[in-house]
């Protein structure tokens, strides 16, 4: 079975910061900035120079719920192909791994907290060092390659220019949005306004539901009765 990854804390500027630093570094490596939608693809196979495959993960692992997986020490990617033609969650999960290659691969190097890399057996296939499965409840590893993701994909310059263009330099205003989240449910009225992000920022490969936690982890919406601090 596969131990969890311990990783450090990491605080929200940090993930922040590691997130932009990637998108700059491949910006340059790309020779023009880096815009929506942000092409994961290139980054795994171009950027960074792992080899990216799509695979029935989930017979290969024997892991029913596996979306993706990285071999660290082969520089392999691959994503579950459930997820071919799920544009936002094939890219979301594609930056995930991206995720945990910056973020963790450094831990698991210096610490060996992860499986074997290579199997006992000398012709057997190397086994990954990360598994990421859809579960509810995440490990922080996971935590922090889901924010990572959200980051470079979503990057916060672009939805926050998009929103201020559509609606005004301060929050847009929702009515029962508060009661949405502590029912642990996306109102209508947050789903519409993610689809006009989404719609005028090109942000064609996120899907609905992960703007709608941007634009709530930004302070780009807010409940039209909750009294609210400026942005800036």
């Amino acid at each position: 079975m596969m131990r969890a990854i311990k990783v450090p804390y990491l605080k929200h500027s940090e993930l922040d910061h590691a997130a932009a630093e990637l998108l700059r570094k491949y910006s340059e490596w790309k020779g023009s900035p880096a815009r929506p939608p942000i092409d994961v693809d290139e980054i795994v196979e171009g950027y960074l120079g792992l080899d990216f495959e799509v695979a029935n993960l989930r017979e290969y692992l024997g892991m029913p719920d596996v979306l993706g997986a990285t071999w660290l020490e082969d520089g392999v990617v691959r994503v579950d192909e459930s997820l071919e033609g799920k544009d936002g969650r094939f890219a979301f999960t594609v930056a995930h791994e991206i995720g945990h290659w910056v973020l963790h691969r450094p831990v698991i190097e210096m610490e060996k907290v992860t499986l074997p890399l290579f199997s006992s057996k000398p012709d057997a296939e190397p086994k990954p060092a990360i598994v990421c499965r859809a579960q509810a409840r995440k490990q922080p590893a996971e935590w922090q390659a889901d924010q990572f993701a959200a980051r470079v994909l979503m990057p916060a310059s672009d939805v926050r220019a998009v929103a201020h263009a559509l609606h005004g330099d301060g929050p847009l205003e929702l009515a029962g949005l508060d009661a949405g989240r502590e029912a642990r449910l996306l109102i209508p009225e947050l789903r519409s306004a993610a689809d006009g992000i989404i719609a005028d920022g090109n942000f064609n490969n996120v899907s609905n539901e992960a703007m709608c936690y941007r634009l709530l982890d930004l302070g780009l919406v807010a409940d039209i009765n909750r009294p609210q601090r400026s942005l800036f």
